[in-house]
């Protein structure tokens, strides 16, 4: 949407199959953070509020304002039902307009699950657009519709 901005870092790692790449670190901003940036990387990298460390310690939270929740916890359950490893180091973000983020921190990568309400005027991104036809979500079409590359600047 044009207000929220959350943006994936891809890289290859070590477990990637057929050159596949894996989500790296997210950053979160735009309009509805307040003009702040709130970024996440894998346990091998840091998390960060406006290039400042957070949660350094586990567990623990962070608050900023009335824009972000942050609680860096064990959870129970992965989102990755595959992955078998303990602790599970899960990140539960609250933020503006209801917006949502679960991450599990791996050792060189992050699984990342965003809930959202449809935003008025439309969202799209990497995991489709939200208009509850998966046929036009394919990595084909969402790169029709977008450019899939983030900027330097950005």
């Amino acid at each position: 949407s044009r207000a929220i901005s959350i943006q994936g870092r891809y890289n290859a790692t070590e477990w990637g199959i057929d050159g596949q790449s894996a989500t790296r670190a997210i950053a979160i901003g735009g309009r509805f953070m307040g003009g702040h940036t709130l970024i996440i990387e894998a346990m091998d990298g840091q998390m960060t509020w406006d290039g400042q460390a957070i949660l350094q310690e586990f567990p623990s939270s962070f608050m900023a304002e009335d824009i972000v929740s942050a609680h860096y916890h064990e959870l129970q359950e992965p989102i990755d039902k595959a992955e078998t490893h303990r602790p599970i180091h899960g990140l539960d973000l609250d933020l503006p307009f209801g917006v949502r983020v679960r991450v599990n921190r791996w050792a060189k990568h992050l699984d990342v699950l965003i809930a959202m309400r449809p935003q008025v005027g439309g969202q799209d991104g990497h995991c489709g657009n939200l208009n509850l036809d998966a046929s036009d979500d394919t990595l084909e079409l969402i790169s029709d519709r977008m450019n899939l590359r983030v900027s330097a600047q950005d």
